[in-house]
């Protein structure tokens, strides 16, 4: 079930490090390019983030907006101990965490894939789906979306980490600034929980085992 959000599209291609390196310290000197060319290559990726763990758009922009606030903030800071991609990848998850703490009732969930799809992927367009089809991927979408709003924002970013962009648990302990077995902890009930509100069991390839 939770395929049905899962990208639909590779992520931005990666700076090489000595060209993310440069990109960095031209930002530190507070070149105006710079920090152009960072809003510019990373936008789609942290709006593309944000926008598939919450599920709509709502707030979207502003959320973005304090992403990239954050980002040039911590430049100073920034130790290359990861990625830079992977960095603000990390940034984007503690917004989405904030965001779901403090969000009040549940908006509409429509559409998730659409904001990398069709434009990004032509062959989206040459094999376009049906519309029994596209109409059902939406109804599975909402679905997903209803049971993740009514988990524990901790545990429904790790089931969204692992389930819907495959990253593993040395991963997500980075993202989440945790470790790997708390994680698997909280993976085990996040499914469990997520499988029950939807009613139905999980899939036969789940190879999550329950904490000792």
């Amino acid at each position: 079930m939770l395929r049905v959000v899962k990208r639909e599209t590779g992520p931005v291609p990666a700076l090489e490090p000595a060209d993310e390196q440069a990109l960095i310290a031209r930002c530190r000197a507070h070149e105006r390019a710079a920090h152009d060319e960072f809003y510019h290559r990373f936008r789609r990726q942290v709006a593309g983030n944000l926008y598939r763990v919450l599920g709509d758009r709502t707030d979207l922009e502003d959320l973005v907006q304090e992403v990239f606030v954050i980002a040039f903030r911590g430049l100073e800071r920034f130790r290359g101990d990861a990625r830079l991609s992977t960095w603000i990848y990390r940034i984007c998850v503690n917004v989405a965490l904030g965001k779901i703490r403090t969000r009040k009732r549940r908006p509409a969930a429509y559409g998730v894939a659409d904001l990398d799809a069709a434009a990004i992927d032509p062959s989206l367009v040459e094999r376009p789906e049906t519309p029994e089809r596209s109409l059902q991927r939406r109804e599975d979408r909402e679905r997903v979306y209803v049971a993740l709003e009514q988990l524990a924002p901790k545990k429904r970013i790790v089931l969204y980490l692992h389930e819907i962009e495959g990253l593993d648990l040395k991963q997500i302990a980075y993202l989440v600034d945790s470790n790997a077995v708390t994680v698997r902890t909280r993976l085990f009930y996040a499914r469990r929980e997520f499988y029950k509100l939807l009613g139905a069991p999980p899939p036969s390839d789940d190879h999550t085992t329950e904490p000792a």
